[in-house]
């Protein structure tokens, strides 16, 4: 049996498989929205609120991990933004490494690119060039995957937590935030371009596959499914328009009226709207008018890439 955790911004997320090569069909996956980087940038480190919601779910997963026989120490285990940027996390791993005997990781943006490109290699068998996005709750990677291989990858400290408590100050959003917003976002990806072009790469037409919340939730509305079908996301293909279409109602209504659109789940009523940006000006970005969804990603890729 082999076991993965993702602790992110804004979910927490855990994997178990039967055999390494068996991370689309798993014993068993969940996911738990925490919000473990609210009022992050306000605060400038991980309330205690925050860690709370974090040790209730790893309290949670660790019965599931004694239920399979594995042992903390075989578990996979990482952090990625608001991990990195806390001043309080080396605290905070601590306390979770004496209370659950869990060694969590912290990796890197472009460490995390990798094994979010090793996560998607792994389910899909023919597809050997490709550019992933990775939207997440307080970073967003960027990579290019070309022979079978990573060949660039870049992280950018633009997530949906982040945009949306910075700049999203009204509800519904107002012409100005959202203006704002975006703009923001066109920064990050105008700084994100000059960096790939000084590399001496020449951007070329490649399949675009998106993996995490925002991509599956755009699928799940996009597909009107009311409960979560892992294998019907998975592979999903999104067309720009319909991701265009889907992000005017979200602009139109207030965070709480979005629950009742069929595919949002409750705890991502307030961030899709900044995570629906991003897809799109990424999708411009790479000049896709379609995203293919991968339900495998960063999870998976702890697995298949023996992290």
């Amino acid at each position: 049996m082999f076991a993965s955790i993702d602790i992110g911004t804004n979910t927490i997320r855990c994997l178990i498989v039967s055999a390494g090569k068996n991370v689309l069909t798993p014993e068993y996956v969940d996911m738990k929205i925490i919000r473990l980087g609210e009022n992050f940038t306000k605060e400038r480190i991980i309330t205690e609120a925050s860690v709370l919601r974090l040790k209730d779910a790893l309290n949670y997963y660790a019965e599931k991990l004694k239920r399979f026989g594995i042992k903390p120490d075989k578990v996979a285990i990482t952090g990625t933004s608001v991990l990195r940027d806390a001043p309080n996390s080396a605290e905070i791993l601590e306390s979770i490494y004496k209370e659950f005997g869990l060694n969590v990781r912290i990796l890197s943006g472009d460490k995390e690119a990798s094994v979010t490109l090793a996560g998607i290699a792994s389910c899909f068998k023919d597809l050997k060039e490709f550019y992933a996005l990775d939207i997440g709750g307080g970073s967003t990677e960027y990579s290019c995957f070309k022979s079978g291989q990573p060949f660039w990858k870049y992280s950018l400290n633009m997530g949906v937590v982040h945009l949306t408590e910075e700049i999203v100050k009204s509800d519904p959003v107002s012409a100005y935030d959202l203006l704002k917003m975006e703009k923001e976002i066109d920064n990050s990806l105008n700084s994100l371009k000059q960096r790939i072009l000084k590399s001496g790469y020449k951007f070329e037409p490649l399949n675009l596959l998106g993996t995490a919340g925002t991509a599956t939730t755009l699928a799940m509305v996009d597909l009107e499914l009311k409960g979560y079908d892992r294998l019907k996301v998975h592979g999903y293909v999104l067309k720009k328009e319909n991701v265009l279409k889907i992000y005017k109602k979200f602009i139109e209504k207030k965070a709480y009226e979005r629950l009742n659109i069929t595919g949002v789940e409750s705890g991502r009523e307030d961030l899709v709207l900044a995570g629906t940006a991003i897809m799109l000006k990424s999708m411009d970005f790479f000049e896709a008018d379609k995203l293919t969804v991968s339900e495998c990603g960063l999870l998976e890729g702890l697995i298949a890439a023996d992290i």
